[in-house]
């Protein structure tokens, strides 16, 4: 009968502790995941029931020279292309080959004099390790590059906070399941006791989802960079009074049309040669056979007139 009477207050203390560490988890969520992780449970005198939740000795932050730092990239280009359509499928070529993905794209026509010009944005997401030289490859491949920028946002402090949470909201988990299958095997416990020891290790398991979210979504911003590309035709860059002679352009334009023609006549020639011919020597058999027939059968009359 003692220990009815000690499991409430065992309850009360569970409850309180939790009520203070939601507390301080929403605090720290209201300021960026930037302020100290809530604290365990305190011991508890409580006769046959024992509850010590204590802070594990690993949640001590080790130092900041030995924490891998966790950068978070953004960047931001405004590319002048020739031809935007034939942009977008060299720059999914080109993320296939990085290991991104195109998470967004808006583009759209628009009129300029009696032409309909495509241009937009596009979202791209590329490895963090692979976002300078997806840039310096978008540079080559654009006509000209009109604004770029790059930021990059350390977020160790917040992936620390969050892993700390983590730790110690995983160790009071782990003392109330014990606690809850202790309770569950008392022949004196009441439906009440094990429903407080239940609903508060619910609220627990909440807490660990919400974070192990955030965490999940660091992990996510960190391994993979946002570029943000916005596409525009080179005929609407281009001044509505020509500048004057742009040679470089010229020379890029003549390139491109020399590799077109060149691949042109080297296509032509591999049909060529492994098709057209073929069937050409096919075809010509029954020809050949036709006048050979003709001319045999002239000989044999002319013979037989003689």
């Amino acid at each position: 009968m003692r220990t009815m009477h000690r499991l409430p207050i065992v309850i009360l203390v569970l409850l309180s502790s939790l009520l203070w560490s939601a507390c301080g988890a929403g605090q720290s969520e209201s300021r960026s995941f930037e302020g100290p992780a809530p604290a365990a449970f305190a011991p508890a005198d409580t006769g046959d029931v024992s509850v010590e939740l204590a802070m594990n000795s690993d949640t001590i932050s080790a130092p900041a020279s030995q924490v891998a730092r966790k950068i978070v990239a953004n960047a931001v280009m405004t590319l002048v292309v020739s031809n935007t359509e034939t942009m977008v499928d060299q720059i999914e070529a080109l993320l296939d080959q990085a290991g991104g993905y195109v998470s967004d794209a808006n583009l759209y026509k628009s009129s300029y004099g009696d032409a309909e010009l495509l241009r937009g944005t596009l979202t791209l997401r590329v490895p963090a390790d692979q976002l300078g030289i997806v840039m310096e490859q978008l540079r080559e491949m654009a006509v000209d590059v009109r604004s770029e920028n790059l930021t990059r946002e350390d977020v160790t402090d917040q992936y620390s906070d969050v892993e700390a949470q983590l730790r110690n909201l995983r160790t009071t988990e782990s003392e109330l399941q014990a606690l809850l299958t202790e309770v569950r095997e008392r022949p004196n416990s009441t439906p009440e006791d094990i429903m407080a020891v239940y609903n508060n290790l619910t609220i627990i398991r909440g807490q660990i989802e919400q974070l192990q979210g955030r965490q999940n979504m660091l992990d996510n911003l960190v391994g993979l960079s946002t570029l943000t590309l916005e596409l525009v035709p080179d005929a609407i860059n281009q001044p509505l009074v020509d500048a004057g002679w742009r040679p470089a352009l010229v020379v890029r334009e003549a390139t491109r049309a020399l590799v077109n023609t060149l691949e042109f006549l080297g296509s032509a020639v591999i049909w060529f040669i492994v098709y057209l011919l073929p069937v050409l020597l096919l075809a010509s058999i029954p020809i050949v056979f036709l006048i050979w027939l003709l001319r045999n059968g002239a000989r044999r009359l002319t013979k037989s007139r003689v």
